[in-house]
């Protein structure tokens, strides 16, 4: 086990965010990663419940058995470490200071975002403002696995960050990348296509000579994140790619965060990059 690697896993004990943890000990099995099972019991909260102390450590070891059990039935051998932290800070205060160590190569958390709801605000904010990858799921899709990438691909300047800063997930998991960019009647006005196609074929060529298969599609949708939501279901991908900030032009602010909007309704898990730049 590599000790110098981390995937956090915070939990609240809904089926969220055993999905969650299902996702993170195949993470962790194949990049021989330490799993760090954590969950924030913030103090004003648990003087409202009946539930004492003591109830949140036994359902942390409840968590902890299971989790073993998942390592057991995967064949990984790595550390798992639960740790119960009660605070006057806000869970997201928690996870985005989280103390430790070791490099956090991915942070895995539940979500029950919806098309009707958007995102909790402790999820939302760690989505936008950590300075790990963040991947967040509503189930787990069997069989676990992470053959098939998604990457929404247009003509901010943060894309080519996010084709760079995911290279390595998909080298370690031989990825087949799939490029889908998405044009608006809006956008149209402010940009060339032809930037657009441009922008499409250089980024499948830089995948393509890292050595990983990757395919280009390019469609026109007045809903991007419906849009990029049906496409990967369309084509079974097992993971979509988003950067957490999209300030690239002014119909975002008539639409509203796409990234928002495709974590909350997205049926599979969503890598989410904060751009460093």
């Amino acid at each position: 086990m590599d000790r110098s690697k981390l995937v956090l896993v915070p939990t609240d004990f809904t089926r969220e965010s055993f999905a969650a943890l299902e996702y993170a000990v195949y993470y962790a099995n194949r990049t021989d990663a330490q799993i760090h099972l954590l969950h924030i019991a913030e103090k004003k909260e648990l003087r409202s419940k009946v539930e004492d102390v003591a109830a949140y450590r036994n359902r942390i070891t409840d968590l902890e058995q299971q989790l073993k059990a998942f390592k057991n039935r995967s064949g990984g051998a790595f550390r798992i470490t639960e740790r119960l932290v009660i605070t006057e800070k806000s869970a997201a205060d928690e996870i985005l200071h989280y103390n430790t160590t070791a490099t956090i190569e991915v942070c895995c958390i539940g979500t029950s975002g919806s098309s009707h709801s958007a995102l909790g605000a402790n999820t939302g904010r760690i989505v936008r403002e950590a300075s790990f990858p963040v991947m967040t799921c509503r189930d787990s899709k069997h069989p676990i696995q992470f053959k098939n990438l998604l990457l929404p691909i247009d003509l901010s300047r943060h894309t080519n960050e996010k084709v760079e800063r995911i290279l390595r997930f998909a080298q370690e998991f031989h990825c087949h990348i799939h490029l889908l960019a998405v044009s608006e009647f809006l956008e149209e006005l402010t940009f060339s296509k032809k930037e657009l196609l441009e922008r499409l074929e250089a980024s499948a060529q830089y995948f393509k000579a890292a050595g990983l298969r990757c395919s280009t599609e390019i469609i026109r949708h007045d809903l991007v994140s419906h849009s990029v939501v049906a496409y990967a279901t369309e084509i079974k991908a097992d993971a979509l790619v988003v950067m957490a900030e999209h300030k690239s032009i002014i119909t975002s602010m008539l639409l509203g965060d796409r990234t928002n909007k495709v974590v909350a309704t997205s049926p599979i898990p969503v890598i989410s990059f904060r751009p460093l730049h």
